[in-house]
């Protein structure tokens, strides 16, 4: 045992200068970055170390995107996120939905400038819901009805999955609310599991996925816990008993310029799947923001803070709205004048705050109508991105295997785009840009696609082909509209194009081709068009 723990003590002795170091040089790189510092704060329903370090990438890939901040990630709890707010200390927040609607009472948080989508893998998750979860020993509670009158663990009453959304299934399957027994544990949720299994509680409410991240994490073994009202949501595989409801919106608050916030919002609507801040968090991306009604019609039928408050009459109230009357008794015209006069006064504000929500409530439609065409329509031509030609390439996949039919995907390069920008400049180039992509539109059928990838790069998607002389004789006219000459501030100027083509036979069964795949090889067979000479076309068959 004594030599067990001089090793232990040496290897501390080791590590501690070794962490010293790094938390040195973690230090001289923050102070290195001069930029100004944006604090975006995270609810922290599960530990805030755990916390921090999900969303700690996101904070260094919206300091990458913005550019012009750096971005601090902190995590707090219900309590201590509502001061920072008050007291001005944080400048985004990325918290639950109904915590959103009681922040939101402050005054302090504009709307929601994007929606979180959480993973299982590589699948998106479109929702979040309750878990009601009992000991596996007590068998004595099978259904909703079997808690009646039971000790329900719960996170607090400001939390979607942990309280509001398995609080409203009970209510709504007749089991009242006020004959239950509520031990508050607060954060993090980790404790509702605790005081479950420790006996503490007859059962108690998480959000989903609290679960599977206790196994993962090996505090939780399987079939410790059994779930109450199992609900099975296709697409949802996580463990679930009540419905879904909108994931977590990504917030600004009010002091933050309105420029700021929309390039956030741009910068949340670009992480991709992939990325390492979306890896870290485990989610999937971000969406334009959620319908959060069914949030606050829950809380409502609840009445759940913030709407839980009953208008509070006192003598000052009855003063204030009587006051006339009680004047008018001594016979005093005047005062009734005075009230007349305040009355219209008050009309006069009424219509114009009217006027400013209306024009308030116009503005965010625009933001979020901008915000969607900006994740799926390239800024320069207005053609579909890359985004919406996989989504359309999914759906014309399915539809030749479902048919058996034949689609082409075409890959054009333009052979001569950089002269034009060289010689004419960028805002030429971008004009001639968006010429092309006019005239790619024109030669095609409603039903088929031109996108634009970026730079000089172009993608045809031709559908439901019903012979294999469809795709050539569409490709020709497009390319002979290509070589007309472009005018330009007083110069004509043309350019011919290089295309890749591959052609795609459905078959029922077919699982091999994917849009990556397919993108893959039409680049590949455009590129051996753009070596042979271009100007031309290469066509291949899709290989798996």
């Amino acid at each position: 045992m004594g030599w067990l723990l001089g090793v232990v003590l040496l290897a501390l002795a080791v590590a501690a200068p070794a962490t010293a170091r790094a938390a040195a040089t973690s230090a001289t790189a923050a102070a290195a970055d001069d930029r100004p510092v944006l604090t975006l704060g995270v609810f922290a329903y599960r530990p805030k170390p755990i916390m921090l370090q999900r969303f700690g990438e996101l904070g260094g890939f919206l300091s990458e995107r913005v550019g012009s901040h750096r971005f601090e990630v902190r995590a707090y709890t219900g309590p201590e996120l509502q001061a920072a707010i008050k007291a001005g200390a944080v400048d985004f927040v990325l918290t639950n939905p109904v915590h959103f609607h009681v922040l939101r009472e402050y005054g302090a948080l504009s709307g929601s400038l994007a929606s979180m989508v959480m993973r299982a893998g590589d699948q998106p998750l479109h929702g979040i819901g309750g878990v009601i979860v009992r000991k596996a020993e007590r068998t004595d509670l099978a259904s909703l009805h079997d808690l009646r009158g039971r000790r329900i663990a719960t996170s607090g009453f400001n939390s979607l999955g942990s309280f509001v959304a398995p609080a409203a299934e009970l209510q709504r399957a007749g089991v009242p609310l006020d004959g239950l027994q509520w031990l508050v544990v607060d954060q993090p949720i980790d404790r509702v599991v605790e005081a479950v299994l420790g006996g503490a509680a007859d059962a108690g409410f998480v959000r989903t996925s609290v679960l599977e991240d206790l196994q993962r994490e090996g505090k939780l073994q399987a079939g410790q816990l059994v779930v109450l009202n199992p609900q099975k949501v296709p697409g949802f595989p996580l463990q679930l008993s009540t419905r879904l409801y909108p994931e977590w919106p990504f917030l600004a608050a009010v002091h933050v310029p309105p420029e700021l916030s929309h390039r956030v919002a741009v910068a949340l609507m670009s992480l991709r799947p992939t990325d390492a801040a979306a890896l870290s968090a485990s989610v999937y991306g971000f969406s334009i923001p959620a319908d959060y009604s069914a949030v606050e019609q829950a809380m409502r039928e609840l009445g759940v803070a913030p709407f839980d408050a009953e208008p509070q009459t006192t003598w000052a109230d009855v003063w204030q709205r009587y006051w006339v009357w009680i004047v008018a008794l001594a016979g005093s015209a005047v005062l009734v004048l005075l009230l007349a006069l305040g009355l219209a006064l008050n009309t006069w504000r009424l219509v114009h705050i009217k006027r400013d929500l209306q024009a308030d409530r116009a503005a965010l439609q625009s933001q979020r109508e901008e915000l969607a065409r900006l994740a799926h329509f390239d800024a320069l031509t207005g053609l579909p991105n890359r985004r919406l030609l996989e989504d359309r390439l999914n759906l014309a996949l399915a539809r030749a295997r479902r048919n058996a039919s034949l689609l082409a995907l075409c890959y054009l390069d333009l052979d001569n785009f950089k002269p034009i920008n060289d010689q004419l400049g960028h805002a030429a180039g971008d004009r001639f840009l968006i010429e092309i992509g006019q005239r790619l539109q024109q030669g095609l059928r409603a039903d088929d696609t031109v996108a634009r990838l970026g730079g000089d790069e172009f993608v045809l998607l031709l559908t439901d082909l019903e012979h294999d002389e469809a795709w050539p004789n569409a490709l020709h006219r497009i390319l002979e509209r290509l070589r007309q000459p472009v005018a330009i501030d007083g110069h004509e100027v043309a350019s011919s194009a290089s295309v890749g083509v591959v052609l795609f036979k459905g078959a029922p069964g077919e699982q091999s081709a994917d849009p990556d795949s397919l993108l893959r090889q039409a680049d590949q067979a455009m590129y051996q068009a753009k070596q042979e000479g271009r100007n031309r076309y290469r066509v291949v068959e899709f290989k798996a």
